[in-house]
């Protein structure tokens, strides 16, 4: 089965080599990446996205934090092969209970110039994030342009995916950050009223889970894989309904 694997804020999918590592030989990644250098909203994304989608077999779609509603969008057009969605540490709506939608007008590119790189990757990763981790962060964030960050901070603050979420008609997994300190609890208990039946796994990392705990995480995906691949098992097109005969007519 293959794993899309739609980025962070970055865009860039560097920040998946720890999880791609990790996973079972089963699992075929699919990192998709985003341009670095061209501001592109949710909307312009999604042609992006659905052109990196299999052409035939199984697949499953994660979306980590920004691009879970890109997930669930594709979702909820039902495209062919679908088995799954995977959000990792994402949400429906504004994230941040704080800031209202109005805030987005904030987003500029002198904010992302002015917010210093070490406080994003303390709230990313943690405080006892690795050397190795550290540069990888630093390499996903150098190819970004600041109007690229801003443009993608307008549409996370503008951002209702909600009908997408009810509209998914396939198994969903989400992988929550025990301390995560970017996208809080108050999402997960949102997608929980939308979709009771999604399924959790709360793991002991930070914001960016998929990278400081890639076996975990790789496991729970795994997992979450095996189930969604046994429901798929042996099922047809449904049979066609029998119309009645007109009167008269010889059946």
């Amino acid at each position: 089965m293959k794993l899309v694997l739609l980025p962070g804020m970055d865009g860039t999918g560097v920040l998946f080599r720890p999880l791609v590592d990790a996973l079972p030989p089963e699992l075929e990644p699919i990192v998709v990446a985003y341009p670095t250098d061209e501001p592109l909203s949710y909307d312009e994304l999604l042609p992006l996205v659905r052109r990196s989608l299999p052409a035939d077999g199984d697949f499953i779609v994660l979306g980590e934090s920004f691009s879970g509603p890109l997930a669930l969008t594709i979702a909820a057009g039902h495209p062919p092969g679908l088995a799954g969605v995977v959000l990792a540490g994402s949400f429906v709506a504004n994230p941040i209970r704080f800031l209202p939608a109005w805030a987005a007008v904030l987003s500029r590119p002198w904010l992302f110039r002015l917010v210093p790189t070490t406080l994003r990757r303390w709230n990313s990763l943690g405080i006892r994030e690795s050397r190795e981790l550290r540069a990888l962060f630093a390499e996903a964030q150098a190819p970004v342009r600041p109007a690229v960050w801003a443009l993608r901070g307008r549409e996370i603050l503008a951002v209702d995916a909600r009908s997408a979420l009810k509209g998914c008609l396939v198994p969903v997994l989400y992988l929550a950050g025990r301390r995560d300190r970017i996208v809080r609890a108050h999402n997960l208990e949102l997608i929980r009223r939308l979709l009771p039946d999604v399924q959790v796994v709360a793991l002991d990392a930070p914001h960016l889970l998929l990278q400081t705990a890639p076996s975990a995480a790789a496991a729970a995906i795994s997992a979450f894989a095996t189930g969604v691949r046994s429901c798929t098992i042996g099922v047809t097109d449904p049979p066609l309904p029998r119309i009645p005969p007109r009167p008269g007519q010889v059946t």
